[in-house]
């Protein structure tokens, strides 16, 4: 039993690494376009596109790092106002969030010499629920938390750039019916995909329907999005995607199972009716002969419906 209980973990474990990989790897893809905007709409910092520069991301030390967002937000008339923007997104409450977030900032500090700012930005569906500082005899420490669920998804919805829209997931609901603000998610930031010149000629509406299916696992709200594909399916000919088409086999597949299962049963009724009969005219004294002629069965079949019935 233990054995099996540590496998469960360990499938659990491998299956959040897996969706943890996707959402990384989303966050990457996505995060030159939409950077100025994520954190002029969540953290309020009011930094233009022009001052963003970027510097190595992974770190090199005894250990290997690779930070979600790092830039260095440069100020070429005032460098002394310079400062490195560092951001990590966290799909779950990290107990050691605190301490990675000091080491990070110990390593780039040393290797950059300017100050860091630094936030987490939470994304989970489970109430955030992290530690933000160090205070030790020797060492003040600490960095920015940030729910996204406090940012309404709506800010997100005003953007014309639609790896911006589609973080409108991650963000709160507030009151609205949520299938209805993923309606709306997902209706611009297709509409977007097939109307502006860069992605002419490109699977971009692919790409960011495969990748809002991963951000709304996170919110556990993937099960509205093939409804809501289904809906625009005449408007944006949905048909061409993967999923949808996936979707759509499945479901063929399903309603053939229960046309078998249906013809199953009432063969199955049928049988039984012929079987019931059968008996009936045994009973009354009709010749075993005469009632595999009548019925159309093998003398044996009949012979063996009277045994099973004794």
């Amino acid at each position: 039993m233990a054995k099996n209980n540590k496998n469960t973990e360990q499938q659990k474990q491998n299956q959040q690494n897996a969706e943890a990989n996707k959402f990384d790897k989303i966050i990457k893809e996505n995060i030159l376009p939409s950077v100025v905007s994520l954190v002029n709409i969540t953290l309020k910092l009011d930094i233009d596109q022009k001052n963003l520069l970027d510097i190595p991301e992974q770190i090199q030390t005894t250990i290997e790092r690779e930070p979600d967002v790092l830039k260095l937000v440069n100020f070429p008339e005032n460098t002394q106002n310079n400062f490195i923007l560092h951001i990590e997104f966290q799909t779950y409450n990290n107990i050691e969030m605190h301490k990675r977030m000091m080491e990070y900032y110990a390593i780039l500090h040393r290797k950059h010499n300017i100050p860091l700012l630094q936030f987490v930005i939470y994304v989970g569906v489970d109430k955030m629920d992290m530690k933000n500082k160090i205070q030790h005899s020797d060492i003040s420490f600490r960095y920015n938390l940030f729910d996204m669920g406090k940012v309404n998804y709506d800010e997100f919805l005003d953007s014309d750039i639609p790896e911006v829209v589609m973080l409108g997931v991650l963000a709160g609901f507030g009151k609205e019916n949520k299938e209805e603000a993923m309606e709306k998610i997902i209706e611009k930031m297709i509409t977007l995909s097939q109307t502006l010149p860069r992605y002419k000629n490109t699977n971009a509406k692919e790409k960011f329907i495969t990748q809002i299916r991963v951000l709304s696992k996170i919110k556990k709200l993937n099960h509205f999005i093939s409804p809501i594909l289904k809906k625009m399916a005449l408007l944006f000919n949905i048909e061409e995607d993967e999923f949808y088409q996936e979707g759509v086999k499945k479901e063929r597949e399903k309603a053939n199972l229960e046309i078998e299962k249906t013809l199953e049963r009432a063969n199955l009724e049928k049988k039984l009716e012929k079987e019931k009969t059968i008996l009936k005219v045994y009973v009354k004294g009709m010749k075993i002969h005469d009632i595999a002629e009548s019925f159309d069965v093998s003398i044996q079949e009949v012979k063996k419906i009277i045994k099973n019935a004794k």
